[in-house]
């Protein structure tokens, strides 16, 4: 008696043994060719590796200090004995049970319109809430701000971080950027970034939702074990390449989306992705 297989099950037979036919290809390649197997390894642990090493040493960037890489006169300031970025706020002040601040705020001499909205905003986010701790607007307050910034060509990167903690409140951590083209003399988009340095959109966005989706899953098995954790939004429109506007340009030309949750919300959770 013939039995006749059903077209579905045949249909499915046929493509497991093409997957394992190539699986096993793909075997014997690798066995020939052992280096080929290690060098994709070796990449791959390697971009990893430099990829966390960079994230993890994220704190380490902040010196309160200008790298120029250009070293252009051409750019036009507001005040000739400073240079284009300064420390032109400093406080290191302590006060048992009341406050103990340590911030160094910075200002962009550059003569422009848009600048100087950048300067009153970091006025406004920074240097006010420092005068007002001082003068006893909260008590049992610890309050850090520190920056740092870069010339890369024409590219002007500022970041600016600070950290506080008020009274039984949860420390909350605020960042920052400010990217400027001194040429042009106008706000750099991040779209503009990805042109200049050839990223491609799509790849930009799988990096990014892939890490932020693995501090995700970090997250939930840290409140598994009890501890409290910070559940990120995954379908939040802010993980969009489009709507990315907190980043910034190392000296090493390693751009750095900053993802500050702190800048809403009172968290001192920060994600950095870096490209």
């Amino acid at each position: 008696m013939k039995i006749k297989i059903p077209k579905s099950q045949l249909i499915c037979f046929i493509l497991i043994i093409i997957i394992c036919i190539i699986a096993i290809f793909e075997a014997v390649y690798y066995v020939l060719n052992p280096t080929s197997l290690e060098g994709a390894k070796k990449e791959e642990e390697n971009n990893l590796t430099a990829q966390q090493a960079t994230a993890k040493d994220f704190d380490d960037i902040f010196q309160n200090n200008f790298v120029n890489t250009i070293n252009s006169g051409d750019i036009e300031k507001i005040d000739n004995t400073q240079d284009y970025i300064y420390t032109s706020y400093e406080k290191e002040e302590e006060s048992p049970g009341q406050y103990d601040i340590n911030v160094n705020i910075p200002t962009i001499n550059i003569n422009s319109e848009e600048i100087k909205s950048y300067n009153d905003e970091i006025k406004a986010i920074f240097e006010d809430k420092a005068e007002s701790i001082l003068n006893g607007g909260s008590n049992n307050s610890v309050y850090s701000v520190d920056y740092q910034a870069y010339l890369n060509e024409d590219i002007l990167s500022i970041i600016i971080k600070s950290t506080l903690k008020e009274g039984d409140n949860p420390q909350r951590v605020i960042v920052q950027t400010y990217c400027y083209n001194t040429r042009e003399m106008r706000k750099v988009e991040f779209d503009e970034i990805m042109q200049l340095k050839n990223l491609d959109k799509n790849n930009v966005s799988e990096t990014i939702k892939t890490q932020i989706q693995g501090k995700q899953e970090e997250a939930r098995a840290l409140q598994q074990l009890g501890y409290s954790a910070y559940l990120r939004d995954l379908r939040s429109d802010r993980y969009e390449v489009e709507n990315i506007d907190n980043f910034f340009i190392d000296e090493t030309n390693h751009i750095y989306v900053i993802y500050a949750y702190g800048n809403a919300e009172l968290t001192d959770v920060t994600d950095v992705v870096i490209f």
